[in-house]
């Protein structure tokens, strides 16, 4: 009985990560963030602007004394020398020099281009709408604002479309030679696997972690070599002074 309860836990969590994170960004007139998780959805710019405007409490003695007591250990950890944790940046061009930190920064590079194209494969534009009527200050105007834009716009979706899965797209830009201001209308809904992500995160992590102790490894045994080079010559400097003395 116990292993059924064991399997169903272990199919309710793989469900939640199976899900996706929805991230919802429009514009028509009035600028929208949206972000949710399976049926959840949360509209951040109201939850910020719903926390920004909350009213504050008004503390007790007793919660401003404590207060008081946190700043004060707060500025006597400040003030007592904090110990230098180790670079392994700083150790490699002291050991190895300049070469070996420009070969050390780009394997962290091409780490950072990996995870960057492991986040992009995942990545899902379920719809990308793009609206807009060019108006200008007469034709002449309008028709060099519509080519400007276009000219900016167009290329983009291209490289979007190239990088991430595009389910839906619908761009269209019009010169309005009637209107009176440029009016826009953007809506962007993307998406992405929790369980995806986390699988990306967790790889990208491992090789940070193997080139981090891999170059801690190299830099023991350069300080060891280094270490017993300046032991033996000053065994021999002391042993060269002893004869001297003696002769």
């Amino acid at each position: 009985m116990w292993w059924k309860i064991l399997l169903i836990i272990f199919a309710l969590i793989f469900l939640f990560f199976w899900q996706s994170v929805h991230i919802i960004i429009a514009y028509d007139g009035e600028f929208k963030l949206i972000a949710g998780l399976g049926l959840i959805r949360l509209n951040i710019l109201k939850l910020l602007d719903k926390l920004k405007n909350k009213p504050k409490k008004e503390k007790t003695p007793e919660e401003e004394k404590s207060q008081e007591e946190a700043q004060e250990q707060e500025e006597e950890k400040e003030e007592k020398p904090k110990q230098a944790k180790p670079n392994v940046f700083k150790e490699v061009l002291e050991l190895r020099g300049f070469d070996g930190a420009v070969d050390l920064l780009s394997e962290f590079s091409s780490l950072l281009a990996r995870f960057g194209g492991g986040l992009i494969k995942h990545f899902i534009i379920r719809k990308l709408v793009v609206h807009y009527g060019v108006t200008g200050k007469d034709a002449a105007d309008t028709a060099i604002k519509f080519g400007a834009i276009s000219a900016a716009i167009f290329p983009s979706i291209g490289v979007i479309s190239k990088a991430a899965q595009v389910k839906k797209h619908d761009v269209v830009i019009i010169p309005d030679y009637t209107g009176s201001e440029d009016k826009q209308e953007v809506y962007i809904h993307m998406s992405y696997r929790l369980l995806a992500l986390i699988a990306v995160a967790l790889g990208a992590l491992k090789d940070f972690l193997q080139i981090m102790k891999r170059e801690k490894k190299i830099n023991a045994r350069i300080k060891a070599r280094s270490k017993m080079r300046r032991e033996k010559a000053a065994a021999a400097n002391n042993s060269q002074q002893t004869g001297d003395i003696t002769a």
